[in-house]
C-alpha cells in the first residue's frame, strides 16, 4: 500500500516554528492535511488578563516576533478603546510609520526565508543583511531590535532622536533600490518559477470562506486592505495603493509582497516629512505610567488621587503584515482588563492548508507553505 501519513513537523524546515503538518500522501502525491498547533502555546491572553495595561504591551512583541510593532499598535488602538483615552496626533504618526518599518522588516525576513526555501542562497543573503538596516532604526528609538516595548497607552513611551528622519530617509532609498535587484534575482530565475508558478492556488472565494486575508487575499485579486477600507491611525491622511495580483498562486503571494514593500517606504516618506514639520507632545495628557492602578499621583502636588476609568469595551482591527489582526478587550474599572482576546490572521491562514495543498506534491508544500508566510507565536498566543 503506497499510501500513509507522515509528519513535517514540529521542528522541521520547512514549518519556520514549532508546528506540525500531518500529510497524507500517495506516493508523492498529497491526499490530505492536517495542521496541528499548539506547540508553542504560552496564554497570552489570560496572562493580559492579569497584567496592568501597559505591562501587557510586553506580551505583543512576543505574539509574532518579525512584527512586535504591529502586534502593539493594535493593543494599544483596543486598549485606548476600552479607556477612553485620546493620543496626540504625533503619536500616531509615530506608531503608523513604526507600523509600515515593521511591515518591511517582516516581509524582508519572509523574502529571505521563503527563496532560501525553493533554493535560492544568494537572495536570502540580500534579505538578512536589508533587514537589519530597519532593525538599526527601531533600535535607535527604542532600544531593542526585536522586543520593543515602545507604544504606550496614551502615546509612545518617547519621542524620535534627533537626525532619526534623516537617517530613516537614507534606508528607504537604498530599500527602494534594492527591490528591483529582488526581482531580478528571483523572476530571472528558472528555478524560482519552477517551483512556484501555478502552485498554492486559492481562489478569492475560498479565501473569504476561510477567512483568508492580507496578502494571500491580495493575490487573488481582492482589493481588502484595512489601512484603506478602515483607516486607523493616520493612513486616511497618506496615499498609498492596495497591493494586488490575479493569480492566487505562491508566484502572485511574492508579488504583492514586494508591492507591499514599495508602499510602504511611501507611506514611511510622507510620514517622515509631517513629522519634521509638526513637533509636539507624544504622550496624552494626565495619563500617568502605571496606568490601571486605583491610586496614581496627578499633579505637582504629588497627592495620590483615586482615579476611576468607565467601564469600557475596546476593539480594534489593523492590517498586520500577514493579514487583518483583532483585538477585544473588556474594561471593567478595574486595575487590570477583565478580558482580552486575540484575533490572528496566520492561525486562520494555516487552517485553510486543505484548499491549497492537497493535489500538489510533498516537494510543493515548501514553497506553498513559504508563499503563506506562518508565524507560530501568534497563531498559539
Amino acid at each position: 500500500m503506497s499510501e500513509m501519513w507522515i509528519n513535517m513537523g514540529p521542528q522541521h524546515p520547512m514549518t519556520h516554528g514549532l508546528w506540525n503538518l500531518r500529510v497524507h500522501v500517495d506516493g508523492e502525491m498529497v491526499l490530505d492535511v492536517d495542521p496541528e498547533m499548539g506547540y508553542l502555546h504560552r496564554g497570552i491572553e489570560k496572562i493580559s488578563e492579569d497584567r496592568h495595561y501597559n505591562e501587557v504591551v510586553t506580551l505583543m512583541d512576543r505574539c509574532c516576533y518579525v512584527a512586535g510593532l504591529a502586534w502593539e499598535h493594535l493593543y494599544i488602538l483596543s486598549a485606548e478603546q476600552a479607556l477612553g483615552i485620546r493620543p496626540p496626533e504625533r503619536a500616531e504618526w509615530i506608531r503608523m510609520m513604526s507600523e509600515e518599518f515593521q511591515r518591511l522588516g517582516s516581509h524582508l525576513m519572509w523574502y529571505a526565508a521563503f527563496v532560501q526555501d525553493i533554493g535560492l542562497m544568494a537572495p536570502f543573503l540580500y534579505g538578512m543583511r536589508d533587514r537589519d538596516l530597519v532593525l538599526d532604526l527601531f533600535q535607535s528609538y527604542t532600544g531593542a531590535r526585536m522586543t520593543y516595548e515602545y507604544m504606550r497607552v496614551g502615546g509612545v513611551r518617547n519621542d524620535l532622536p534627533n537626525g532619526f528622519t534623516d537617517q530613516a530617509r537614507k534606508v528607504c532609498d537604498w530599500l527602494i533600490d534594492r527591490f528591483e535587484e529582488y526581482d531580478r534575482l528571483c523572476l530571472a530565475s528558472a528555478i524560482f518559477h519552477k517551483r512556484c508558478d501555478g502552485l498554492g492556488k486559492m481562489s478569492r472565494a475560498d479565501c473569504v470562506a476561510y477567512g483568508v486575508t492580507g496578502p494571500m487575499l491580495r493575490s487573488a485579486g481582492s482589493k481588502r486592505d484595512l489601512r484603506k477600507d478602515r483607516p486607523y491611525s493616520a493612513y486616511d491622511r497618506v496615499e498609498f495603493d492596495a497591493a494586488t495580483a490575479d493569480g492566487a498562486d505562491v508566484t502572485a503571494r511574492y508579488l504583492v509582497r514586494m508591492e507591499e514593500m514599495r508602499q510602504s517606504v511611501r507611506i514611511i516618506r510622507q510620514a517622515l516629512d509631517w513629522l519634521d514639520k509638526n513637533p509636539g507632545p507624544v504622550m496624552a495628557a494626565r495619563v500617568p505610567r502605571w496606568l490601571g492602578a486605583p491610586y496614581a499621583p496627578i499633579g505637582n502636588e504629588g497627592y495620590l488621587l483615586k482615579r476611576n476609568y468607565p467601564k469600557g469595551l475596546g476593539l480594534s482591527a489593523i492590517e498586520e503584515p500577514h493579514g487583518e489582526a483583532q483585538a477585544y478587550i473588556v474594561n471593567d474599572g478595574g486595575e487590570h482588563p477583565y478580558r482580552v482576546k486575540f484575533r490572528s490572521p496566520v492561525f486562520a491562514n494555516i487552517s485553510a492548508a486543505k484548499k491549497y495543498l492537497v493535489g500538489y506534491r510533498i516537494a510543493d508544500i515548501p514553497p506553498i507553505m513559504g508563499s503563506v508566510d506562518v508565524c507560530v507565536g501568534e497563531c498559539d498566543r
